[in-house]
Parts: structure tokens; C-alpha cells; sequence
């Protein structure tokens, strides 16, 4: 039994009908808000396909249980940790606390186990972890300040029930074991620190200190399960699901509109809020407000107006907003809100600033996605409306005429292979990799002298290999991502059907966006080829001693790492393979290199539009690979090529030079070991 000092009791009567009361006021609160909020989300488009229910599970054990993601940043990682971890060891002592109110004093047997006693143990190192914890937020809000947090009145509002729920719970349970009643509790050090320093507290004040205690804890408990549901901690109860129902899709990946079965009065994208899945909108309840996506977008560090955390905000605060207009309110019929998210909620600035780098999706502990939004509200825009950059137009308007965005010659899309024996793809022709050139490796100077040491590196190492030639067309990556799904589809649907027809398997290319989209967007279309990039096919055939890269190269350099390459596909070795191989030459990486490399600013179709807001992105990207004390820089992407060149040349660093690693292969590729080009 709870402790009561003189009669043994813990709640009258009346006082246990009045807490069965405010817990059955509490419950309903709970319920009506999260059913309010259920069916808000559940507003959103269906078709989300949840399967991998093995991988799924495993993730929420990493990530949500092991915070994995949080302890990118130490200090931070460890104090949510703590609070976290506490607050699910706690959550069996406040439900044996609720239990006791609702009986009048009595207690979960299992308290009175050994595993009772383990528990009680946890739970009492977890109270004092917790208020550490609580500390190091306090402290970070009020002296350290970083950036990136927000320092609103809802913190301080969760931070101080969070501390209430701990300190009355060691009051409580040291007011018991005070009054000579520890039960199971003597297992709790630091409980039973609190019940030393009450000692000599008469009877009936230890019994008033364990009721009043124990109301308090209650009370905080049912304040702060109705308060979340309105606060920016409502991921409370949305993170789990979040993890558990994250996409499982390649990253990056898009999904593919039904252009030909499209319902009249469909919208095509997202013009609503109503528009976006069901999952997005879970989303958006979920966003923490920590920040860790805004220090590392690279619109929001030049000052663009996309502010990945604002813009999860401002989509969030308008569904709550139009909560009557979508399931209705007394006297309103439920329908879809008045308001379009691109122009009334959404700047379309901030919607066409996005260069669909990920690094905000990698930065967020909770797998909240911001490309498919983004990208949902530029096809609205582009599909229905037809308002976009007008930058962008010529761009699309070359792709669907000429198959390439520079509106040049189609017919002329081979001419960089001439003299070099690239012979042309046939059906049934004897070819294991159908190179995939990509418009920048067949029209742009640079791009086209990587083309043509690739050639170079395949002969030597004796890969059969054919190209398109003018029949290969733009992949249409940039069209996609830049809403003209239509486009990208026509583009995709004749690329699938020229490379079927020749029965190609496998593909390489030097462009990461090409890589992308073949490989995990063109599946979609009747596409299935296994694609490797220019520098992982190098590295393999390095590797395997069918190249050997003999020839010094006296070169100190950087590496800037590709978006598509790198954090889309998870390749970082492939190209520091290379160089590594490199006799002479000298890799000095840059403080952000690999997964956190900021983007050269070309992704999402910013290739082909204006920066007309904030600073150059690539000028910030090159003031960043400066760091490493090098002033060339590798790249492996021929967007990456132009951008990091543009930004040596608009920052004075004439004799600064950015070269591709498949180049740098191709002058250390001596003679001997060279095997001889293929007969293909």
C-alpha cells in the first residue's frame, strides 16, 4: 500500500470519484484531439505502399528506440537521449501512479518482483538522467543559443512538466521510504537520498508530501498528453509511426504520375494541402522545429527564402487552420480548403528555390521527407497552371524538340566520338555497357572531354561498349524535378524503348543524374538495367587489375562530392578509389566532404534557372573546399563541373582549375598495363 501514516489509506472516497473523473476528462481530451488530427491527416491522398515490414521494424529499433540519428550532434543527441529514453522507462511508473488513484492504493504487483525491483532501480537512475537532460536544454536555451533553435514558450512549457513529472516522483517515493514504509522502493538510490534528507518530517507532513506530490504528477501527466497535440512536440506520439511508415523507396527516388488515367477534377500535383499523401501530412505533425535541416540546406544558408523547417511549419499551421473546411466543423460540411498551398500558403519562391539536394532528409532524425512536397507543388504549378521561371522554358522546350536542354542538333549528339573507334549500338550487337553519355558529355567542352577519356579507360581495359548516339535523348532528370512530369515521361518512355530495342543490360555514365534516373526512376517505365556510374566502373576495373593507372600525375586537389552521386547513392569511395591509385597525385579533403557535402547549387533543375536571391551557392561550396588548403578541386558530375569552374572563375582564382576524376584517370593511364583496346 502507498504510504499513509495514520490511517493507511492513500485516497478517500470522494477524492478517488473526483480522480476517476478528471482521468476520464483527461482520456476523452486525448481522444478527441488525436481523432481531430487523425482525420486531418487521413484527408490526404491514399497510395502510399507500406510493405518491408522486417526493415520497418528494424528501423524504429535504430532509429526512434537507438536515436541514431540524433547523435550526429553530441551534445544534443545525448540530452534528447536521455530526456527520451527516460520517458518511455517512466511510463510504467506514472501508469502504476494512475493505477493507485484509481483504486484507492493499490499497487502493480510486478513492482514487488525482482524484475519490480530492477525497474525501480532504472527508473530512479532515469529521473536523475532526465533532469540532467532537462538541464542541457535549459542551458543550451539560455547561454549557448545556437542558430538553429527556436526559443519559443512551448519548450519552456514541455521542459518544465518533464522536470515536474521527475522531481515529484522522487518525492513521492522518498516521502514513503522517509515514513519508514520503502516496500520495493528501497531499491531506489536516489529516492532514497530524498528520504534521508526528509528524515525527522513528522507523519503526517510525509503524508501530505506523498499525496500532494502525487496529484502534481498525475496532474502534470494528463496537462502534458492534451497539451501535445497543439504544441511542436506533438511528435511525441507521431514519431514512432513516422519511423515505422517511413519511405523505403531508393532516396531520391520520385514517384511516377498516372498521366493517362488522370479523374477530371483531379489536380495534378499538389494545389491543396489535400493534395499531399496522407504520410506527408504525418509529416508534418511530426517536425520537431529542432532546426538540424536549416543549417545544412544550402538555399537557406545563401539566403534563398526556402527554409526547409519554415516551410514544414507554414504547411502545417495551415492544415490545423483549415481543420473546419476539411472534416467540418458544427454546421460545416467537410470539403477541400478554399486556399492553394504554391501562391496563397506557399511563396513560389521558396517552392522553386529547392535544388533537391536531400541534405535536409539525411539532417532529420524523424525521416521527414521535403523533395516530394517541393516537387509536388512545381508539378501543380507547371502542369495546371503553366507558371514557372521563365529561364525554364527554353530548357524544356530544347528537351522536347531537340532531346537536350542547350536546343542544339540532335544529329550532332555523337560528334565528340568521332575518330576514337566508340562504335554505335545495334540490336543484337556485342556489347556488355551501353555508355550513356548524358547531354552535358555530349555537348559541353568539359563534359565532352570526359567522355572521351572514359572511351579511353574502357578500351584500355577491353569493355565492350556502344553508345546512342543522336538517338539517345535527354534522361529528362531536370524536367522532372522541375514539375514537367509530362515532359520527363515522353522523354523516359523513348529512352526505354530505343534502349530495349537494342537489348542493352547494363549501363554507364559519368553524370549522376543520368546515373539516378536510369537506374531508379526509368524502372517504372519498363526500364530495368543495372547502371554504374564512370567512376564505380573505374574503380572496379582498378581494382581487378584490368587498368593500371601507372603514369604520375603531380596534382593537389579536393574533392567535391556529387548530391546525386553521394548522398542520393551512398557512393563516396568510388572516386577516392581513383585518385588513391593516382601516382603523385594529393587528395586533401575539405572539412565538408562526403555525406556532408553542401550541393555546388545545379540539382533540382537549378542547372537551367537564375540565382537571383541571396549569394552564389557555388561561390559558398567553393569557399568551403578552400578550406581543405587546395585549390583544385575533382568533381565527378558534369553540373558539379560547370558550378565549382564558375565559382573559381567569378572569385578571381584564375590559375584554379576543376577537372573530373574520370580525366585525372585517363592522363595517369600509362602504356604498360594498358591492355589493348577491345575489338567491339
Amino acid at each position: 500500500m502507498p504510504y499513509h501514516a495514520t490511517t493507511g489509506t492513500f485516497l478517500g472516497v470522494a477524492d478517488t470519484v473526483w480522480f476517476v473523473l478528471l482521468t476520464a476528462a483527461a482520456v476523452a481530451g486525448v481522444a478527441w484531439s488525436l481523432s481531430r488530427r487523425y482525420s486531418l491527416m487521413m484527408a490526404g491522398r491514399r497510395g502510399v505502399v507500406l510493405d518491408r515490414w522486417g526493415e520497418r521494424v528494424r528501423g524504429v529499433l535504430v532509429y526512434f528506440l537507438g536515436q541514431r540519428r540524433m547523435f550526429l550532434e553530441p551534445l544534443p543527441g545525448v540530452m534528447h537521449a536521455l530526456i527520451f529514453w527516460g520517458f518511455l522507462v517512466f511510463s510504467v511508473r506514472s501508469l502504476s501512479m494512475v493505477v493507485e488513484g484509481l483504486t484507492s492504493g493499490w499497487e502493480l504487483p510486478f513492482l514487488h518482483t525482482w524484475a519490480g525491483h530492477a525497474y525501480l532501480l532504472t527508473k530512479d537512475v532515469f529521473a536523475v538522467l532526465v533532469l540532467v537532460g532537462v538541464a542541457i536544454a535549459a542551458w543550451r536555451r539560455l547561454v549557448s543559443r545556437p542558430a538553429r533553435l527556436e526559443l519559443s514558450s512551448d519548450a519552456w512549457v514541455i521542459l518544465g512538466l518533464i522536470a515536474a513529472l521527475m522531481v515529484t516522483d522522487l518525492l513521492s517515493d522518498g516521502a514513503r521510504i522517509a515514513g519508514g514504509s520503502p516496500g520495493p522502493w528501497a531499491w531506489t538510490p536516489a529516492s532514497s537520498a530524498v528520504g534521508a534528507w526528509l528524515g525527522g518530517t513528522s507523519a503526517a507532513a510525509l503524508h501530505r508530501l506523498y499525496v500532494g506530490a502525487w496529484w502534481v504528477h498525475v496532474a502534470a501527466l494528463y496537462v502534458f498528453a492534451n497539451y501535445l497535440p497543439y504544441s511542436k512536440h506533438f511528435h511525441v506520439y507521431t514519431s514512432l509511426p513516422n519511423v515505422l511508415l517511413r519511405p523505403l523507396d531508393q532516396p531520391g527516388r520520385l514517384g511516377k504520375m498516372d498521366l493517362e488515367n488522370i479523374v477530371e477534377g483531379t489536380a495534378l500535383g499538389a494545389a491543396k494541402v489535400t493534395d499531399l499523401t496522407w504520410k506527408q501530412l504525418l509529416d508534418l505533425y511530426t517536425c520537431t522545429e529542432c532546426g538540424r535541416c536549416t543549417v545544412v540546406c544550402p538555399t537557406t544558408i545563401t539566403k534563398k527564402p526556402l527554409i526547409p523547417r519554415d516551410l514544414t511549419i507554414a504547411l502545417r499551421d495551415h492544415l490545423k487552420a483549415s481543420s473546419g473546411e476539411i472534416i467540418g466543423d458544427p454546421g460545416r460540411a467537410p470539403g477541400s480548403p478554399a486556399r492553394e498551398l504554391a501562391g496563397d500558403v506557399i511563396d513560389p519562391e521558396v517552392v522553386w528555390a529547392c535544388t533537391t539536394c536531400r541534405w535536409c532528409e539525411e539532417a532529420c532524425p524523424l525521416f521527414i521527407s521535403y523533395v516530394d512536397r517541393i516537387v509536388e507543388m512545381r508539378r501543380h504549378l507547371v502542369l495546371e497552371k503553366a507558371e514557372f521561371p521563365p529561364e525554364a522554358e527554353p530548357a524544356f522546350r530544347g528537351m522536347e524538340v531537340n532531346g537536350n536542354p542547350w536546343q542544339l542538333a540532335p544529329e550532332t549528339r555523337g560528334d565528340w566520338a568521332k575518330g576514337l573507334d566508340v562504335p554505335v549500338a545495334t540490336a543484337g550487337g556485342e556489347f556488355e555497357f551501353l555508355f550513356w553519355v548524358g547531354c552535358a558529355g555530349s555537348y559541353d567542352d568539359a563534359g565532352k572531354r570526359t567522355s572521351q577519356a572514359l572511351v579511353k579507360l574502357l578500351h584500355a581495359a577491353g569493355v565492350k561498349f556502344a553508345i546512342l548516339g543522336s538517338e539517345e535523348r535527354c534522361t529528362g532528370d531536370a524536367a522532372r524535378r522541375l514539375g514537367n512530369e509530362y515532359l520527363f515521361q515522353t522523354l523516359a518512355a523513348a529512352n526505354v524503348e530505343v534502349l530495349n530495342a537494342r537489348g542493352v543490360k547494363k549501363i554507364v555514365t559519368n553524370c549522376p543524374h543520368c546515373f539516378n534516373t536510369l537506374a531508379h526512376e526509368y524502372p517504372d517505365f519498363g526500364g530495368n538495367y543495372e547502371v554504374k556510374h564512370g567512376t564505380q566502373l573505374i574503380a572496379e576495373l582498378v581494382a581487378a587489375g584490368r587498368l593500371q593507372l601507372t603514369a604520375e600525375v603531380r596534382r593537389e586537389l579536393t574533392f567535391h562530392d556529387p548530391c546525386y552521386l553521394g548522398r542520393t547513392n551512398r557512393e563516396y569511395d568510388a572516386p577516392r578509389a581513383i585518385m588513391g591509385a593516382i601516382p603523385g597525385l594529393t587528395l586533401k579533403e575539405a572539412p565538408l566532404s562526403r555525406e556532408k557535402a553542401m550541393c555546388c547549387g545545379a540539382g533540382g533543375g537549378r542547372m537551367w534557372l537564375e540565382e537571383k536571391l541571396g549569394t552564389r551557392i557555388n561561390q559558398t561550396r567553393m569557399h568551403q573546399l578552400q578550406e581543405s588548403g587546395a585549390a583544385d578541386v575533382a568533381v565527378a558530375c558534369p553540373f558539379c563541373a560547370v558550378m565549382v569552374g564558375n565559382a573559381q572563375q567569378e572569385l578571381g582564382m584564375e590559375s584554379a582549375q576543376t577537372v573530373d576524376v574520370i580525366t585525372l584517370a585517363a592522363q595517369a593511364l600509362g602504356q604498360t598495363g594498358a591492355r589493348p583496346a577491345a575489338d567491339n
